[in-house]
């Protein structure tokens, strides 16, 4: 770079600052050079009061004009003054040249390195007095500045003012410079894009990206620009640092639920891979989704719109359950509300993940009936629903069919008028007397390493949903059925635990649920049965126990007991006896102290007590909650004792035969295969129970009169009240075996 300009200004006579109009590419160059020749730099950002104030050129002039004999014979070299007053614009350029020009400054030496306002050369040689020797121009003063203006040094507070601006443009910063400042240089000589918000500066760092401005507050996007230059402008590391590529689908909701500013993020990520998500469910709500307080209710929500026949409707309700694993009730109760626009369409947007849509479920059944789609909607209603097959000798066909009976009426909520008849027969011929007590059965089982859990209220109506939870759990399962001692009450009937002499506990939650206030449930408040959801849930949790104490080995058997069972029909019955109750606080009104003369054939008297077993009730007795005991109906009455143990897998059950043929007129015959003598065999299919006769050591035959058809035929194997394992029952029919007889002549 030619340098006979600043020596020959450092030794001439002038007493005027020196214009020195430099490029980008010499700037460097030209800085090293007057530092060589002894120059001080002077920074023009020196002269800025605050971070974004703009510098004070009066007394920059004050510094240059100074007479102060300390400043004779001072050289100086002013930096970023010729970029601050491009950036003010072509009025303050040549109101300051013209001041600088005509400046007087002594002994002094100042040079102005000046960048950027090569095209205001002409203001100055438009006097004739500024010649060639007080500029020059260095590779013809090129520049190629330009900037980015951000609207307030507060919102951007990752920006630079108009201070450290200039301090990157004094050390050589060339290219596009960003800042933040009140100061927009509206009339600026430098191309400025002005950014006129956080959002606006999202989209000129994040160069992909393209989202729509109502999917966050102003408050939102200025922290996400912060967060995005601190990331080297990558919305991708912004939010890999959230860790949401990782995201498990179980804590989706907790996720996005908040309004926390991470809640957003995740948000707004969903909405920048939403091209990319393979969840359509998902896909469809951020679709319907305009801001962010809408999300989570739509992500409830959006299913409504979805008619159960569209063919993609199962697919939605598939990846939504996903995505709902942990909402909240509060949410859950909102939705059940919204849902409920178009009745006969709110039953299939149901789910049992939470309490108020499993109630819900039950409430619409109960004014809707039954539909097949229930068995995905709420499982677990349906195996309480299934019928259960008891096998107690001569009684099993009646409790068969009392009990499915029962549980439906106790659904719909309703009574049927033929029910009703037989109860009324039952309460006189009384049974279930037929039946062994608890204590008779309990004390044949083996009581070492054995576990014994009072379930409190546990009626038989729950066995078939405690065997499908057996099942499901892989647990070995054999039921024994009892009859309670009556009265049908807590204290008659809780001898058993109290003599039990190993491990013990009792559980109240169903006992509190059927009649109790800290339950939850009023019949007078609610007369709809939705208190079953909660009962389902004190199984489900009863046999998540059994399966935990028998898997840690804590006991090798897990004893499931009760004291006795209720009556939800009692309740509905609604019928009032003609004698008053002695005990008007408790047992609503099922059973008395006995008294005479009485005239009530549908009571027993037990124990020094009078009780109902029909549906009536004692005259000023408490009203019940939901459901009764102390009554002598089947349903209070009877009780199950269930033994739970880890499944033995060495007992292999097979057909020994590969083809079965029907025989219209007499049915199908089976052999079952076993690979150990067992005892008590026998096969249950659709709710009927076949005896197995043993042929030898480890065959049995197995009559089944009702097959007569081709098809395939699922059963269950029993030892006992043991189920061993499952077959499938493949049939022909006899003309098809004769016609492959005739074809395999040929």
């Amino acid at each position: 770079m030619p340098s006979d300009w600043i020596k020959n200004y450092l030794t001439s006579k002038a007493s005027s600052p020196y214009f020195l109009f430099v490029s980008d590419g010499q700037y460097q160059a030209v800085i090293d050079e007057v530092q060589i020749r002894g120059l001080q730099l002077l920074p023009l950002s020196g002269f800025c009061a605050g971070e974004d104030k703009v510098p004070d050129l009066d007394e920059l002039l004050d510094e240059i004009e100074s007479s102060d004999p300390a400043a004779a014979g001072k050289r100086l070299a002013v930096t970023g003054l010729g970029e601050f007053l491009a950036l003010c614009g072509a009025a303050e350029a040549k109101r300051t040249l013209s001041r600088l020009k005509n400046a007087r400054i002594g002994s002094k030496k100042v040079v102005l390195i000046l960048r950027g306002l090569l095209s205001r050369l002409a203001d100055l040689t438009s006097d004739p007095r500024f010649d060639s020797h007080r500029y020059s121009v260095i590779d013809r003063g090129e520049c190629n500045l330009s900037f980015t203006h951000m609207p307030s040094p507060q919102a951007f507070s990752s920006e630079p003012g108009v201070k450290s601006l200039l301090q990157a443009l004094e050390a050589g910063a060339s290219g596009n410079l960003i800042f933040a400042s009140t100061v927009n240089f509206e009339h600026s000589l430098f191309t400025i894009h002005h950014i006129a918000d956080a959002y606006e500066g999202i989209r000129f760092f994040a160069h992909d990206f393209s989202l729509p401005r109502t999917l966050g507050t102003d408050a939102q996007w200025t922290a996400l620009l912060s967060e995005l230059r601190d990331a080297s402008d990558s919305l991708d590391a912004v939010f890999e640092a959230y860790g949401f590529s990782q995201f498990d689908p179980s804590d989706f909701y907790p996720a996005i639920a908040g309004h926390s500013y991470q809640s957003w993020i995740c948000f707004l990520y969903l909405n920048h891979e939403r091209n990319r998500l393979e969840n359509r469910y998902l896909k469809l709500v951020l679709e319907r989704t305009s801001c962010f307080e809408d999300f989570p209710c739509n992500l409830l929500d959006t299913i409504i719109d979805i008619p159960h026949t569209d063919p993609n409707f199962s697919r939605f309700c598939e990846e939504r359950r996903k995505l709902l694993e942990k909402v909240p009730e509060s949410d859950a109760a909102s939705f059940v509300v919204n849902n409920r626009r178009v009745i006969s369409e709110s039953i299939y947007k149901l789910t049992d993940r939470t309490k108020a849509e499993r109630e819900e479920v039950i409430a619409w059944i109960t004014d809707n009936g039954l539909l097949p789609e229930l068995e995905t909607i709420y499982p677990a209603l349906v195996a309480y629903l299934k019928k259960y097959t008891f096998k107690c000798q001569d009684l099993a066909e009646l409790l068969t069919d009392y009990f499915d009976s029962y549980k439906r009426q106790k659904v719909l909520n309703r009574l049927e008028p033929d029910f009703l008849e037989r109860v009324d027969a039952l309460a006189l011929q009384r049974c279930f007397n037929r039946l062994p007590t608890r204590n008779d059965i309990l004390e044949r089982l083996e009581k070492e390493e054995t576990f014994l859990y009072w379930v409190d209220a546990l009626g038989v109506e729950y066995l078939s949903l405690i065997d499908f939870l057996a099942q499901e759990k892989g647990l070995a399962i054999s039921v024994s059925i009892a009859r309670a001692e009556l009265p049908t009450i807590t204290s008659m009937n809780r001898d058993f635990f109290d003599s039990w002499p190993g491990q013990k506990r009792k559980n109240g939650d169903l006992d509190d649920i059927k009649h109790h206030e800290n339950g939850g449930y009023n019949f007078e408040n609610n007369q709809l049965p939705i208190h079953l959801a909660a009962e389902l849930k004190v199984i489900t949790e009863v046999m998540e126990r059994a399966a935990a104490e028998l898997a840690y080995r804590r006991c090798k058997r897990f004893l499931i007991v009760s004291d006795h069972g209720a009556s939800r029909l009692a309740v509905l019955r609604r019928k009032e006896e003609k004698y008053d109750s002695d005990t008007p606080g408790k047992h609503s009104g099922r059973c008395c102290k006995a008294f005479t003369p009485c005239d009530l054939p549908f009571a027993a008297e037990e124990n020094g007590y009078l009780v109902l077993a029909d549906y009536g009730r004692f005259k000023g007795s408490r009203g019940a909650n939901v459901e009764v005991h102390g009554g002598a109906t089947l349903e209070e009455a009877v009780i199950p004792i269930i033994e739970l143990s880890l499944s033995d897998s060495s007992i292999l059950v097979q057909l020994a035969e590969e083809e079965v043929v029907a025989d219209f007129r007499t049915g199908t015959e089976i052999t079952l295969f076993l690979n150990a003598a067992v005892k008590n065999v026998s096969l249950l299919r659709n709710g009927t129970s076949y005896p197995a006769l043993q042929v030898d050591e480890n065959h049995y035959h197995v009559s089944l009169p009702d097959i007569k058809r081709a098809g395939c035929y699922p059963a269950d194997v029993y030892a006992g009240d043991k189920l061993i394992g499952k077959v499938a029952i493949h049939v022909q029919g006899k003309s098809a075996k004769v016609n492959d007889a005739f074809d395999e002549l040929f």
